[in-house]
């Protein structure tokens, strides 16, 4: 995955109004972390990842973190 296929999910969610799914490898730990972004922050979470992260999606500070994969999310979050 490039930064340009991450920029391609984040469309894809911003089209279909919906949140988008990280996965990223995380120093230390055998595997993945995923993490949710909602919809509503999907700007500005493009903006850090953009500021954050290389073309290759590595991270600019720590070679160890990566961004492996994205996908657009449809699902609701229930909240009591």
């Amino acid at each position: 995955m490039t930064l340009e296929d991450l920029e391609k999910v984040f469309e894809e969610a911003r089209e279909n109004k919906c949140c988008i799914c990280v996965e990223i490898t995380i120093p230390g730990q055998e595997d993945t972390e995923l993490i949710i972004n909602k919809y509503e922050s999907l700007d500005n979470k493009l903006q850090y990842y953009k500021q954050t992260y290389d073309e290759k999606l590595i991270n600019k500070k720590c070679n160890d973190i990566r961004i492996v994969s994205a996908l657009a999310l449809d699902f609701v979050i229930q909240r009591d």
